[in-house]
């Protein structure tokens, strides 16, 4: 090989969602059988590769947000990947991969950094993995890659981006607190063994006998940048589905409509869910002032109960 930092540019990008680690040994194999086909194209350079098994969500080194551990639950499930290297004044973006991954990079030599975004499912819907904007991009300066070898990140850490002014709400349901913000729920303070995080959480039960029971956060949210995007977070263990709701009017001191923002499906785990609320809120032409409810559902006739944990609405000047 005469030049070994000239890359042959093939795009991974059609390949990039889903991404997962069966398709990386198939397109390493792909890989290594192009290579003996191409021995005789001095610019081909054999791939690299690199390893991520997840992101987690960490406080910020100085001033975090919240010393709450509920507060960085997160289910950061995929993640954008770019990378600078010497030769070249742009970011080479090498794709968007769900992890754990383990993906072919077609260099080999130093990089001055690799980036990574987080990527999560908005609105529970796993086909929609937009970069999550709240969450700090992750870079790593001055790395080496190496023909055929594997450069291993393992758990990478993010941070959030926001400030308090960002901060419309959090709900951990623990039992330092006076009261919930929550109306019609039952808080269990001291359930360390079922709670999501910490010692409390918050449940709805349904009776066999009724078809729905409401439940609704008290506070009035007012947020009068209509170009702000606005996310509702939290964790949730179901046995039955619910809806989530945004309240608000049309016009300002008109009647107030409610319209359903997303329905959850039963999950027997804890999930974490990051629901964009920003359709809702345009069919309200973003008016300023508006609340969130909920309800659990049971069409079916058999009992069950809602469990929702780390609850939290944010906001951010930047528009997803």
């Amino acid at each position: 090989m005469k030049n070994t930092h000239h890359r042959k540019h093939l795009s991974f990008h059609s390949l990039s969602l889903p991404f997962t680690p069966s398709h990386s040994l198939l397109l390493a194999a792909l890989l290594t059988l192009l290579f003996c086909s191409c021995t005789d194209d001095e610019d081909f350079v054999p791939p690299s590769f690199i390893h991520v098994d997840a992101i987690k969500v960490v406080p910020t080194s100085s001033n975090p947000i919240s010393l709450d551990p509920g507060f960085y639950t997160s289910d950061i499930v995929a993640c954008y990947v770019v990378a600078h290297y010497p030769e070249t004044s742009k970011l080479d973006s090498i794709g968007l991969f769900q992890m754990p991954f383990t993906v072919p990079v077609l260099y080999n030599g130093e990089v001055d950094y690799f980036e990574f975004y987080p990527a999560v499912k908005q609105s529970g819907i796993s086909g929609t993995l937009p970069y999550y904007t709240f969450y700090k991009p992750i870079r790593i300066n001055s790395q080496t890659l190496t023909i055929g070898d594997t450069l291993r990140f393992d758990t990478l850490s993010t941070s959030y981006t926001l400030t308090l002014s960002d901060m419309q709400m959090f709900e951990p349901f623990e039992p330092t607190e006076l009261s919930t913000l929550f109306d019609s729920i039952t808080w269990h303070k001291y359930a360390a063994a079922e709670a999501c995080t910490g010692q409390g959480y918050a449940s709805v039960h349904v009776p066999d006998s009724v078809s729905n029971v409401p439940f609704a956060i008290k506070t009035d949210f007012y947020v009068s940048d209509p170009n702000r995007a606005v996310y509702l977070e939290l964790d949730s263990r179901s046995d039955i589905r619910f809806e989530v709701y945004m309240e608000s009017a049309y016009s300002s001191g008109g009647a107030t409509d409610k319209q359903r923002v997303m329905v959850v499906y039963p999950s027997s785990h804890w999930q974490h869910l990051y629901i964009n609320l920003g359709r809702t809120w345009s069919w309200f032409n973003h008016n300023p002032s508006f609340k969130l409810s909920f309800a659990a559902l049971n069409p079916y006739g058999e009992e069950g109960d809602v469990r929702i944990d780390n609850v939290k609405l944010i906001t951010t000047a930047s528009v997803l």
